[in-house]
C-alpha cells in the first residue's frame, strides 16, 4: 500500500510542476512578438518587448520582423508579413533567431522562404510549425488577436492550436478531434502502476473503478 501511496504522490508532485514550469523565449532585436497564445502583447509606440514568459508545453506566437536593408544605395526598412509559430516549450529558456540580411532584394527572398531558428539555452534545435499569416487593415490599427482567433478557427493551418487546448499537449501529439492522442500524465501514471504488487494493483483499481469519469 506504501508503493501505491508513493506512485499517487510521486504524479501529483509532477502535473503540479508542469503546470507552474515556465520558461523564455527571447527575440532577435529586429523581431516583434504580436500574440502570446491568443492574447495581445503589451508593447509601446516605439518597441516591443524581446522577451516573453512561456507556458509549459504548446505555445503559439504571432511575431514579425522588421529590419533596416539598402535598397538602391538608401538605407529603409523592411517589414516582413505577419509569423506564427507553434512549438512545445522546453524546460530551459529559447531563444528566436535569424539569419540578418542586407539588401531589399534578399529580403523580399527570406518573406518568400523564412528561415528562423528556434534553440534552446542548453544548444537543443526546438522543431516548431511555422507560416505566414496575412492580417488586414490598415498599418497600427490591426487587430491581430482576432486574426489569430480566426486563424485557430478554420483548423487549416499548419500552426493551429485548437480551441480549448490544454497547454501541456506537446506539438508532435496535436491531432484532428477525436483521435486517439497519448499524454505525460498517462505515462507517468502507467509507470507507477507498474511497480505495484498485484495487491495494490488490484486496490488501484477498484479505486479507480469508483472514480471513474462519465464520458461526454
Amino acid at each position: 500500500m506504501k508503493k501505491l501511496i508513493v506512485a499517487l504522490t510521486l504524479l501529483a508532485g509532477c502535473l503540479s510542476w508542469q503546470a507552474n514550469a515556465e520558461s523564455t523565449l527571447t527575440f532577435n532585436k529586429e523581431i516583434g512578438p504580436l500574440v502570446l497564445n491568443g492574447d495581445e502583447v503589451a508593447s509601446d509606440i516605439f518597441s516591443s518587448p524581446n522577451q516573453l514568459t512561456l507556458e509549459s508545453g504548446t505555445n503559439q506566437v504571432l511575431f514579425a520582423l522588421g529590419q533596416l536593408v539598402v535598397e538602391d544605395g538608401r538605407r529603409t526598412k523592411f517589414n516582413s508579413v505577419p509569423f506564427i509559430v507553434r512549438f512545445n516549450a522546453p524546460s530551459d529558456d529559447v531563444a528566436l533567431s535569424y539569419q540578418p540580411f542586407r539588401t531589399m532584394e534578399e529580403a523580399k527572398a527570406f518573406d518568400k522562404d523564412p528561415r528562423f531558428v528556434l534553440k534552446s539555452a542548453s544548444g537543443e534545435m526546438i522543431p516548431f510549425q511555422l507560416e505566414p499569416l496575412y492580417v488586414n487593415g490598415m498599418q497600427g490599427m490591426k487587430n491581430y488577436e482576432k486574426a489569430v482567433l480566426k486563424y485557430n478557427q478554420k483548423e487549416t493551418g499548419i500552426a493551429v492550436v485548437a480551441i480549448g487546448q490544454t497547454s501541456t499537449t506537446p506539438v508532435d501529439q496535436i491531432k484532428p478531434k477525436n483521435a486517439n492522442t497519448g499524454s505525460s500524465q498517462r505515462m507517468i501514471l502507467e509507470a507507477g502502476f507498474n511497480n505495484l504488487s498485484a495487491q495494490e494493483q488490484q486496490a488501484f483499481m477498484m479505486w479507480a473503478m469508483k472514480n471513474l469519469k462519465n464520458a461526454s
